[in-house]
C-alpha cells in the first residue's frame, strides 16, 4: 500500500468531515464565483502558445518538447477517496499558485500479475498534448485506455499523443478513470444514500463524463475547440465509448466517436448486486469472520446497512481487488457498466434499435480480424500451430465481430441512417496463400490480434503488449506498415475535424449501409510494401457463424468446436433470440 493511501485512511475521519462541509457549501461557492469580477483566477486564459495555462481551477505549467506542448496529471475531479469512494466525482478543488503538470497522475488502483498492487484510488487525472503553434479551435481527441475496465493506464507509451498531434494537427487528451470494483459497484448498503448518480454504481462512467465536462469548460484555454470533441478508445476503452453513446448524462459533451474492438457487454443492477455480495462474502471469509459461504451469508444477515457500508469502506482498494478472480492478463472477472436507469438506460444497448439514444453522432467502429488469438497465444488448450487452434480462435474472433461490430451497427443504422464507418483491421493476418507480414510463426498464432491497430491509429510505434508477444514490427514489413499507418492516421484526423474520414488522396471509405450486397466494412491491410484495399459486404450473426461452422467442418470437429465456443456465451456472444 502506498504512503498516500495509508495517510488517506489515517485521516479518513477528517476527510469525511471536510467533504461533508464541501458538499453543503459548494452550491454557495459556485454562486459567489459567478459574482466575481472577470479578472479573477477562475477566468480562462486565451491560448498564447505557452506552457503556462490558466484553467477554471488554477494555473498549470506543462512541458515544452520538440514540436509540441504537453501537460500531464491535471486533476479533473477531486480524489475519490474516503467518503468520496463509490460516489459520483466532484469538481476539482481550485488551487493557489501554479501547479506543475510535468508528471503523470497515478493510474487507477489495480492488481497486476507478477507485479502486485499498483496505482491509487486518487487517480482522476488527464493529460494533454497539442502542437507548438498559436493555432486555436483545434479539434479535440480524447482517448480512453483499454484493459477490460480493470487494468491499464493513460501513462502507457502507446497512448502518448506525441505523434498524433504533430501529424494530425489536433489536441489530444488521455484520461484515467476508476477501474474494476472501485469504478463499478452496486450494493444496497453503499448506494442507500446520495444523489441518483451516487446510486447508479457506474462511477467509472461518471468519471469519464466528468472528464468531458472538464474539457468543455477548460480546453479552450489550451487552444482546443469544445464544440468539436471526438471520444475514442480500444477494448475496455471502446466499451466505455459505447456506453457514453447511450448515456443521457453525456449528451452534448462530444461530437464524434471511435470504438476499436469493443463489445456490447452490459449488465443488470441485479447482476451488479449479486457480484458485490459475492465479494463481501469473500472478504468476510478472508478476515476469518466466517468459515465458508453459508456462514458468511448468516453474518451478513445480522449486519445493518451501516455496518456493511463501514466494513467495505474500511478495506483498502487493493484488499478488495485481490478478492476478485482474475482472467487473461490479470483483468478482473468483474462486470462493469450497469443498466441503472440514470446514467445508463434500462434498455441497455437494445436502445440502439429504437433510434432513441442520447448521442447520435458520426461513428467509426471496427475490430481486428484475429481478435482473440492474442488470448489463445497464452493458453495451452488447444495447442498452437494446430488445425484446432486455427479453427477455434478464428471462429471465436468471428463471434467477437458479431457482438462488437455487425450486430451493433445494424441496430444503430436501422432507425437513424447515421454516418457510421466500419472497419476490419487485417494487418498481420495470413493472406489467402497463408503468408503473413509478421515474422516467424506469428502470422498463424497471432495474426491481426487484439490491440494490433493501436500503433497505426495513434502512431506511437509498438503497442504496450509487444513485450509479451515479441517483435511484430520489423525492417522487412516497415514500408507497407508505414503506408498503412499514414492511411489510418489521415482517416482519423479527417474524422476528428469533420465527422467524415474521407479526404483528398485517400481511398474512399463508404459509410455503412444495411442494404444486402452493399459495401459495409473497409478492410485495413498492407503487404510488405503495398496497401491492400477491399470491402466486406456481409452482416454476420451468431446464427450465420454456426451455419458457417456446419458448412466448413464435419463431425466430430463440429461438436468439439461448438463446445469451445460455448465458453463465450455467458459474456454476451449469443444473440437473445437464439
Amino acid at each position: 500500500m502506498s504512503l498516500i493511501i495509508k495517510l488517506a485512511y489515517l485521516f479518513a475521519p477528517f476527510i469525511r468531515l471536510i467533504n461533508l462541509i464541501k458538499r453543503i457549501v459548494s452550491p454557495y461557492i459556485s454562486h459567489f464565483r459567478s459574482l466575481e469580477p472577470s479578472n479573477t483566477t477562475f477566468n480562462l486564459s486565451s491560448w498564447n502558445d505557452d506552457a503556462l495555462v490558466q484553467t477554471k481551477y488554477g494555473l498549470v505549467s506543462g512541458l515544452s518538447n520538440k514540436g509540441f506542448w504537453c501537460w500531464k496529471g491535471i486533476p479533473y475531479a477531486d480524489p475519490p477517496i474516503g467518503s468520496l469512494r463509490w460516489k459520483a466525482p466532484l469538481d476539482p478543488t481550485p488551487w493557489i499558485g501554479t501547479r506543475k503538470t510535468k508528471k503523470f497522475g497515478s493510474s487507477a488502483a489495480q492488481v497486476m500479475p507478477f507485479i502486485g498492487p499498483i496505482g491509487s484510488e486518487d487517480c482522476l487525472y488527464l493529460n494533454i498534448w497539442r502542437p507548438k503553434t498559436p493555432e486555436t479551435k483545434l479539434p479535440v481527441y480524447l482517448y480512453i485506455h483499454g484493459g477490460g475496465n480493470s487494468i491499464g493506464s493513460s501513462a502507457e507509451v502507446s497512448y502518448y499523443g506525441n505523434k498524433i498531434v504533430k501529424k494530425s494537427n489536433l489536441l489530444y487528451i488521455s484520461v484515467n478513470y476508476r477501474l474494476g470494483a472501485m469504478g463499478w459497484f452496486i450494493h444496497p448498503a453503499i448506494i442507500s444514500t446520495g444523489s441518483p448518480e451516487d446510486k447508479s454504481g457506474n462511477f467509472g462512467t461518471l468519471d469519464l463524463i466528468k472528464a468531458l465536462e472538464w474539457v468543455r469548460d477548460n480546453i479552450e484555454a489550451f487552444g482546443g475547440d469544445p464544440n468539436n470533441v471526438t471520444i475514442a478508445g480500444e477494448s475496455g476503452g471502446a466499451f466505455n465509448v459505447l456506453s457514453l453513446l447511450i448515456s443521457p448524462h453525456a449528451k452534448g459533451l462530444f461530437h464524434h466517436a471511435i470504438a476499436e474492438s469493443g463489445l456490447s457487454l452490459i449488465w443488470s443492477t441485479n447482476t451488479a448486486e449479486a457480484q458485490s455480495t459475492d465479494l463481501l462474502i469473500n472478504l468476510l471469509i478472508k478476515d476469518r469472520k466466517a468459515k465458508n459461504q453459508l456462514e458468511a451469508e448468516r453474518v451478513i444477515e445480522k449486519m445493518s446497512g451501516k455496518e456493511v457500508d463501514d466494513y467495505l469502506r474500511s478495506k483498502s482498494a487493493f484488499k478488495i481487488l485481490k478478492r476478485i478472480p482474475k482472467m487473461d492478463f490479470g483483468m478482473s472477472e468483474w462486470r462493469t457498466i450497469f443498466t441503472d436507469g440514470t446514467i445508463i438506460p434500462k434498455e441497455g444497448y437494445a436502445i440502439f434499435s429504437t433510434g432513441d439514444w442520447a448521442n447520435k453522432v458520426p461513428i467509426i467502429i471496427g475490430c481486428t480480424k484475429d481478435e482473440l488469438k492474442l488470448f489463445g497465444r497464452f493458453r495451452k488448450d488447444p495447442p498452437k500451430n494446430t488445425r484446432i487452434y486455427d479453427l477455434i480462435w478464428g471462429y471465436r474472433s468471428l463471434l467477437w465481430r458479431v457482438n462488437g461490430l455487425d450486430s451493433l451497427v445494424s441496430k444503430m443504422y436501422s432507425k437513424t441512417n447515421l454516418p457510421i464507418y466500419a472497419y476490419r483491421f487485417d494487418w498481420g493476418s495470413p493472406d489467402k496463400d497463408g503468408v503473413s507480414v509478421l515474422p516467424k510463426g506469428m502470422g498463424r498464432n497471432l495474426g491481426a490480434h487484439h490491440a494490433a491497430e493501436i500503433p497505426f491509429f495513434l502512431g506511437m510505434g509498438k503497442s504496450s503488449i509487444s513485450m509479451l508477444i515479441g517483435k511484430t514490427h520489423t525492417k522487412r514489413n516497415r514500408f507497407g506498415r508505414e503506408r498503412l499507418k499514414d492511411l489510418c492516421m489521415n482517416y482519423l484526423a479527417n474524422f476528428a475535424r469533420t465527422g467524415n474520414p474521407n479526404g483528398e488522396g485517400l481511398l474512399y471509405w463508404y459509410p455503412w449501409d444495411n442494404t444486402k450486397g452493399k459495401d459495409k466494412i473497409l478492410v485495413l491491410d498492407a503487404g510488405i510494401d503495398d496497401l491492400r484495399f477491399s470491402y466486406l459486404n456481409d452482416i454476420l450473426t451468431v446464427k450465420s457463424v454456426i451455419e458457417l461452422i456446419n458448412l466448413e467442418l464435419k463431425e466430430p470437429e463440429i461438436g468439439m468446436i461448438l463446445s469451445y465456443l460455448d465458453e463465450m456465451i455467458p459474456f454476451g456472444f449469443k444473440e437473445p433470440e437464439l
